[in-house]
């Protein structure tokens, strides 16, 4: 397992500013969140790859700005709007083959609105448009959405098999009233994304050590599930003070990895 930490939790700032901040503290690993389509243009994702391997950073996964679009483009009832999407979507992969990220985050469809079954079969197609980009789709559990549920996610690992990925979001779950260790025991094996915050009565995205999450053991029980991948520290932008808080939350993570590995 490696500690990352997310250029969203700097939103609004612009995304190459961010990414900025979390270089010069030091901060090595990184998810990027593009916010806008002109940021996945080739001359922009290769200013972004400029400034990685500058500072020797590596990008382990991409958040796009469609996850409020998702559900009205790739999963609608409306096939050519489908159709459009995944075509617009390989400019995102394209921008993150340039970056060397793996991984996509997707929000997906909100709650109520699309069968399962019409649902694994988009993921599907989202997937196959990304293979040829190096980039691996990843499901994240998000409250408002069909995945903030449990009983989706099992759903969606027992149809799609080895290609349903998960990115798991630590303060998701817990908006969605989640059983944190419940959830790991079922869909564990498939997840190879976590977006990590702390929590506790004061609030459900917090820094972390700020609440009463037990982090060694989620991690523990996350590696014996076959995990080993980033953590993604993803905090709000009220939830910190400035980025050297971040890049404090980074290096206790990397301690608190350490630890669950017995190093």
């Amino acid at each position: 397992m490696i500690p990352a930490v997310s250029t969203s939790c700097l939103y609004p700032k612009p995304t190459e500013d961010a990414l900025y901040d979390l270089c010069v503290n030091g901060i090595r690993n990184v998810e990027i969140f593009l916010n806008a389509p002109s940021e996945c243009r080739q001359v922009y994702a290769n200013d972004l790859r400029a400034m990685l391997n500058r500072f020797g950073m590596t990008c382990c996964s991409v958040h796009p700005w469609p996850p409020m679009c998702d559900g009205y483009m790739l999963f609608s009832n409306y096939p050519r709007r489908c159709t459009d999407d995944l075509e617009e979507a390989k400019h995102i992969f394209a921008a993150m083959e340039i970056l060397g990220a793996k991984y996509y985050v997707l929000h997906g469809a909100l709650a109520g609105t699309c069968k399962t079954e019409i649902y694994c079969e988009r993921f599907h197609m989202l997937c196959e448009a990304a293979k040829p980009f190096g980039v691996t789709v990843t499901q994240e559990n998000v409250v408002r959405c069909e995945s903030g549920k449990l009983r989706f996610l099992r759903d969606f690992c027992r149809i799609l098999g080895p290609e349903a990925c998960l990115t798991f979001d630590v303060k998701q779950a817990v908006r969605a009233g989640m059983n944190i260790s419940e959830a790991i025991r079922a869909v564990g094996s498939h997840i190879v994304h976590v977006h990590m915050s702390d929590h506790s009565d004061k609030g459900d995205c917090l820094r972390l050590g700020k609440g009463r999450f037990e982090i060694v053991p989620f991690l523990q029980q996350l590696s014996a599930q076959g995990f080993d991948g980033a953590v993604t520290l993803e905090l709000y932008r009220d939830a910190f003070g400035n980025p050297a808080e971040l890049a404090e939350d980074y290096n206790r993570l990397e301690r608190l990895i350490k630890k669950s590995e017995g190093k």
